[in-house]
């Protein structure tokens, strides 16, 4: 074969074995940037309620996903660095508090629509043993509103880093809720914190 068909066959091998490669090779390889890949952190969360009557027997349950409001990934980029000072980055979310309020969630609301009253029958609880777990990326949140205690038709609960006032992080409106009296309603949420 002549010198000048030689490289021209060579060079259409390269060719095909470079095409054949590319084809084999996802594209995002070549554009990853030195090998960097982007990643964040999703937030995304349920609540669940149950209402159990004076004898322990279940009467009622809801099962909703929640929203996180802006204030709520405020105070967890605060936490990561405070930028500001409205928001300390030392109290935790970890009381949730209850109301009437049926006012649709929106990612500015700060407070819930129409919380119960603080008083002798209501004041919003404290979680101080969270769980946390590494395999699910889940942390869930469990209180239980003794006989007594927050009665009333409930439509609303929120996640909250202060017995009073403070700075909200999440809320979620339902079907009404009767609590009689007698009645124990235990309010748990779920926060999966998804890598993205």
């Amino acid at each position: 074969m002549p010198n000048g068909q030689m490289r021209i066959y060579a060079a259409a091998l390269v060719g095909i074995s470079l095409v054949a490669i590319g084809a084999a090779l996802p594209l995002g390889a070549f554009f990853a940037g030195n090998g960097r890949t982007a990643e964040g952190l999703a937030f995304k969360g349920n609540v669940d309620i149950a209402l159990y009557d004076e004898f322990g027997v279940l009467k009622d349950e809801r099962h909703i996903d929640n929203l996180i409001v802006d204030a709520g990934v405020q105070g967890v980029a605060s936490r990561l660095a405070p930028h500001d000072g409205s928001i300390n980055p030392t109290t935790p979310y970890n009381y949730i508090a209850l109301g009437t309020g049926s006012t649709a969630v929106a990612a500015g609301d700060t407070a819930l629509a129409a919380e119960l009253t603080a008083g002798p029958n209501y004041a919003r609880l404290q979680d101080t043993t969270a769980q946390y777990s590494e395999s699910t990326k889940k942390l869930v949140l469990s209180v239980t509103f003794a006989p007594g205690q927050g009665t009333g038709a409930l439509r609303e609960s929120g996640i909250f880093n202060a017995a009073a006032g403070g700075n909200m992080f999440a809320r979620q409106t339902f079907a009404e809720i009767q609590k009689a009296s007698g009645d124990t309603l235990t309010v748990t949420w779920t926060i999966t914190l998804t890598p993205s």
